[in-house]
């Protein structure tokens, strides 16, 4: 099964409000600040999503950023 770029791109859309979400309702004021410092804007709007979601270099950073973000949050990382 070959996936097609829209299907790929709709699915990392998705991941981007996905994660974006997440890290809104962690309630950790220093997480969110790294999150809207380094990637997700504060009062952002769709095109920042979907920046995200078509740049593939900028999709794999934010992958990056929010996996330590989430680690650090579950006390993975110190």
């Amino acid at each position: 099964m070959t996936i097609t770029k829209e299907e790929m791109r709709k699915t990392r859309l998705n991941l981007v409000h996905q994660m974006h979400d997440y890290i809104m309702n962690l309630g950790d004021e220093d997480i969110y600040e790294i999150w809207i410092r380094d990637c997700i804007p504060d009062c952002s709007c769709e095109e920042d999503f979907e920046y995200f979601a078509d740049d593939a270099t900028a999709f794999r950073e934010m992958c990056i950023i929010f996996g330590r973000l989430v680690c650090h949050e579950g006390g993975f990382l110190e």
